[in-house]
């Protein structure tokens, strides 16, 4: 039976708050065999909450890029480790074959956002992990509403109106390894997106926030800039504001980017396996506004 199975009368879905009071676990829900009344919900659940767990759901790659595209139109991900039959998934693992990783490895270990460099903002981003080390390799994910709620009054005043400067060219040569020519580097805009942005979860204000490819603040010295990014992800990664999630595998993590600030954290490599599916989102509202340039290559 797949994803889109025979609606049923009722759901059966319930959910319960995660530890860091921003979230929401779903259970009982069967996600291969859901039928249309849960799927509706489980499409609910997600617009309204900035992170969402499913956890022991046995998906194979075509059924995890058929839930994740209820959510938004997914964006291939041609250069970041796609899939070799489905490149709307991005493996994330340290695997090897004939001595080559099989996917991105070592991505996302200090804390940023993705989607920071489409000129009109909102991704969602899913991943499915297949295998899971039983120590390490968490998911650690910052609510930057409750944070921005948390600030001082006078950083808020401070920061209120401040355009950040984001640079696609500075991720490519981060993953030098994608083979783009410095002709379609130096083609590459800049973007500008404010500190402080609306949630689309819940409408409260929001700090974007990200390392990847900041670049500075409009009308800022650069060392003061860098200082004030540093500042405002140090304080929304305090213990008060993060979830951690410690994967088991075959759960299933997703988390809005416009409410939140997130990284990899480490494993020992050398003992344990990962093997992890990754599927971004644009929200269907903005489908219309987004180039095709914006969907190819590392977005945060």
């Amino acid at each position: 039976m797949t994803l889109l199975a025979e609606a049923s009368k009722a759901t059966n879905i319930k959910t319960r708050a995660l530890p860091a009071g921003f979230g929401l676990e779903i259970v009982g829900m069967d996600v291969p065999n859901a039928g249309e009344a849960d799927l509706a919900e489980f499409d609910r659940i997600c617009r309204e909450n900035a992170v969402v767990v499913i956890r022991s759901q046995k998906l194979h790659a075509g059924q995890v890029v058929e839930l994740a595209g209820r959510l938004g139109r997914i964006s291939s991900q041609h250069r970041t480790g796609p899939h070799p039959q489905y490149p709307q998934i991005s493996i994330l693992s340290n695997k090897k074959v004939d001595g080559k990783y099989i996917g991105a490895h070592e991505v996302g270990r200090n804390w940023h956002t993705d989607g920071t460099t489409y000129e009109k903002l909102g991704l969602i981003t899913l991943l499915y992990g297949v295998e899971c080390p039983p120590e390490g390799a968490d998911t650690v994910i910052a609510d930057t509403a409750g944070a921005y709620e948390a600030l001082p009054p006078a950083m808020k005043e401070k920061i209120e109106g401040l355009q950040a400067i984001h640079s696609r060219a500075k991720l490519f040569k981060k993953y030098s390894q994608l083979g783009v020519a410095p002709e379609d580097m130096a083609a590459m805009k800049e973007v500008l997106h404010p500190l402080v942005i609306a949630s689309p979860v819940d409408g409260r204000k929001a700090l974007f926030l990200t390392k990847g490819s900041f670049m500075g603040i409009v009308g800022m010295p650069e060392n003061e800039a860098q200082a004030l990014m540093d500042e405002l992800i140090a304080f929304s990664i305090q213990d008060r504001f993060v979830y951690t999630h410690k994967w088991k595998a075959d759960d299933i993590l997703i988390w809005n980017d416009l409410s939140t600030v997130h990284k990899a954290s480490a494993y020992d490599e050398a003992k344990y396996d990962r093997l992890v599916y990754r599927a971004w989102m644009r929200p269907f509202d903005l489908v219309s506004v987004t180039s095709a340039a914006e969907e190819i290559g590392p977005a945060h």
